[in-house]
């Protein structure tokens, strides 16, 4: 199974626990390999490696080497944070009324396209990290910002934020669903794989290895 070239970032550590669980219930031995993204989607296409942990919805369309696996394997909220204990701020709508000065990270383009419509050029900038956009809510150069949660948690758990206090999140303004993809030669596998997702669901072990991936990142106790 592939994965992320780095087995310590978040999604790769939370989804080795489920492949590792989800392998081990249909009775079949996994190898975790780990490949920067490209490498990753080019071994899978050609067959090299058997499956990739995690893509969103539509990637096979590009890829019709590949067979989506009917049931998504780990979910990402998109939110919108502030360093400010006070903020006129309910819902995302109200922005558009505001003065808020907002910011986003580059590349994160469900942030943008939501950001873009609401807030004019001039109170609307980017930034090429989340340590850079988290810095910049803590100095009060900014009002609000927008990420993945998870990046946001990794972060603030970073040597040069870990113990800050005071950014908080707002609102959750989306979701991103990843999916499991396996290559046609294994196409028998994907009605098992996806039941199986499907009950270990139901049994709250998804959300239990999140919670022990975060934990061992040392983003919560």
């Amino acid at each position: 199974m592939g994965f992320d070239e780095d087995p310590k970032v978040f999604g790769t550590a939370w989804s080795q626990r489920i492949y590792t669980e989800a392998f081990k219930r249909l009775g079949i031995p996994m190898q975790a390999n780990f490949y920067p993204l490209a490498r990753r989607a080019a071994l899978v296409d050609e067959g090299a490696i058997d499956g990739d942990a995690a893509r969103v919805h539509g990637y096979g369309a590009a890829h019709p080497n590949l067979v989506r696996i009917e049931e998504s394997v780990m979910d990402f909220n998109f939110a919108l944070f502030t360093a400010h204990a006070t903020l006129p701020l309910q819902r995302l709508e109200d922005l558009s009324g505001s003065s808020l000065l907002a910011e986003y990270r580059r590349g994160i383009l469900l942030c943008e396209n939501t950001l873009k419509p609401l807030v004019p050029p001039e109170r609307l900038s980017n930034v090429t990290s989340e340590q850079q956009g988290l810095k910049k809510l803590l100095a009060k150069r900014t009002d609000v910002y927008c990420d993945l949660e998870s990046v946001v948690k990794q972060g603030l758990a970073s040597p040069e934020l870990k113990g800050t206090t005071g950014i908080r999140k707002i609102v959750t303004i989306g979701h991103l669903q990843t999916y499991p993809y396996f290559n046609k030669k294994r196409a028998d596998l994907a009605p098992r794989m996806a039941a199986t997702l499907k009950q270990m669901k139901a049994e709250g072990l998804i959300d239990a290895f999140r919670q022990q991936a975060e934990r061992e990142l040392g983003w919560t106790q």
